[in-house]
This record gives C-alpha cells, structure tokens and sequence, in this order.
C-alpha cells in the first residue's frame, strides 16, 4: 500500500485504500448487509476526508463492491472524465470452472480457514523457517526490470526496490498478526453461499453491467435535455488481467469481458482490456507491473 501512496503522490493524487469489512481495523460486518454498509462506509469516508469525486481502482472480489458503488454512487466519479479500473476481476466458478472444490466446501469449513491460515503462519511456518508461505500469493511479485517500459522504469523508486526482500517476508506476518476473521466471509461473499448471502443490486456481474450501460444512457439522455453545455466523457473501463489467473482461469476472463463486449456500449462506454504479462492474480498491483503507474498518469491528467 505505501508504495501506491508515494507512486500517487508523485502524480499529486491521493490513495485510500479502505479495509474490508472484518479485515485490518475494520469491525464484522454479516453477509447480508455487506455491500450496502460499504456504500455507507464509502459515503462517510469521503465526507470526512472532504473529497468528491474519485476515480476507482478494485481488485479481485473488490469488483463486487465497485459495481454497487458505480450504480449506486455514480456522482463520486468524475463529473466529465469517470474512470474505473478492475484489476483481475473475480468471477463466480459457475462462468469461470476455477476453485469448483472451493465451491462444496461446507460453510461451517470455510468459516475456520482464517483461524487456521493463521495458526499455520504464525506458529507453524516460523519453524521451519517458511514464513508466508501459506500465503505467499499475497507478496510475491518481483519481476525483471525488463517486465517494464522505461517510462515505468523511471517512476518506480528505487530505493522501494530494496525493501522488497524485506517486504516479502513482513508482509505475511503483518498480515496475518491483524484481524482476518473477515477473510471467510469475503470467500462466502464471492461464492455466493449461504442463505442470506446477496451481490446487492445485481445477482451476478452481467446483470450489473446492463444496468450500468442503462444508468449512462439515462445520464446523458438527462444532460442533453437539460441542454447541459459541459463536455461529458464516455465512462471509462479500463480491465487487466493476470496472465496466469487460477482463481478465474481463462475462461472466467473470457466471461468476463463478454459482458461488456457482448453488448452495444460503445456509445456511453470506453472499455479496454489487456493481459499483464507475467502477472498473476495476486501479483498484477505489484509495483514492478507498472499498472499502476499508467493507471495513476491517466487518472492524474483526469484529474487535471
């Protein structure tokens, strides 16, 4: 996180990145009340940090909550340039055929996992001297320099560089010393378990993105009959995938982005998708990918 926030600051932006609910700092949170207390969560926030509009960057099972934010909260973006971006967007094994297994694991199992993975690295690994391995999916991600293009290059701080042995090792048991007991009801969020378990206002990510197309039709529908004289941008989607993705494979990206391809967007939406090489689910924010740093120069100019 504190290499995003410099690498913003280099761009004169500001980084929140907000915990889960259940994670961190962050207070439980039951399944049925998830997506709606982070739509209320991400309201207070940015009127306590005085903030109106945003861009959005969200990873992984963040495209849940993203969504609801962009069809609940779409004046936050910017008024004339919105962006967001999803970086390895989840998708349910029903679309993807990842994590099937994961799919029959009792509730009653998957709710012990966090005690358990956190058992395992706080006591377990230390012994035989494997810190984070159970979890190393979160730190890996050193790539050769010549995974970046110079422009990058020259952004990335080098002396972050050399943090990153250090980095690797830390994070895990930082990690895992914090409250992870949210952990498992994220897994049952993306997994659609449970009674009383909900996505919020869509039952999966296609359902979502028709009534995004249909919100921003109505959006400019409403500006030019209320002969609003500003110049309005198309939203801007902008996806990255991982290379290797196990959590949603190729298949769950194929889906993915057939759900806004398969549709008639091009006239209220800017959607672009790219695979990051050598990247993989957990690795695709790694600084050394240099997402970020072209995320943050476009976002910058946005904000300009």
């Amino acid at each position: 996180m504190g290499s995003w926030d410099g690498l913003a600051k280099k761009h004169q932006l500001r980084c929140v990145v907000p915990d889960k609910f259940g994670m961190g700092g962050s207070g439980a949170v039951p399944l049925e009340y998830r997506t709606q207390t982070w739509l209320d969560m991400i309201t207070a926030l940015l009127a306590h940090l005085r903030v109106q509009h945003i861009a959005i960057i969200t990873h992984s099972n963040g495209t849940i909550y993203t969504l609801n934010t962009m069809l609940k909260l779409r004046h936050i973006l910017h008024p004339t340039k919105p962006f967001v971006a999803f970086l390895a967007p989840w998708v349910h094994p029903s679309h993807s055929g990842s994590l099937t297994a994961l799919s029959l694991v009792p509730e009653s199992m998957i709710n012990k996992l966090p005690s358990v993975a956190k058992f395992m690295n706080t006591k377990v690994a230390p012994m035989f001297m494997f810190s984070g391995q159970i979890v190393n999916s979160i730190s890996k991600s050193t790539l050769p320099d010549a995974q970046l293009e110079s422009s990058d290059q020259e952004e990335y701080d080098p002396e972050l560089k050399t943090m990153f042995p250090d980095l690797e090792r830390l994070i895990p048991q930082v990690f895992m010393e914090e409250n992870i007991s949210g952990g498992a009801d994220e897994a049952l969020l993306c997994l659609k378990r449970g009674d009383k378990c909900t996505w919020g206002l869509f039952a999966d990510t296609d359902e979502a993105v028709s009534m995004v197309v249909c919100q921003e039709r109505g959006l400019v529908l409403a500006a030019k009959s209320s002969q609003n004289e500003v110049s309005h941008e198309k939203l801007r989607i902008a996806v990255f995938f991982g290379e290797s993705d196990i959590m949603i494979g190729k298949k769950g990206e194929k889906w993915f982005g057939q759900c806004w391809q398969s549709q008639d967007i091009a006239d209220v939406i800017a959607y672009t998708s790219e695979t990051v090489p050598n990247s993989s689910h957990e690795t695709i924010g790694s600084p050394e990918q240099g997402v970020f740093t072209r995320l943050f120069k476009e976002i910058a100019l946005s904000f300009g």
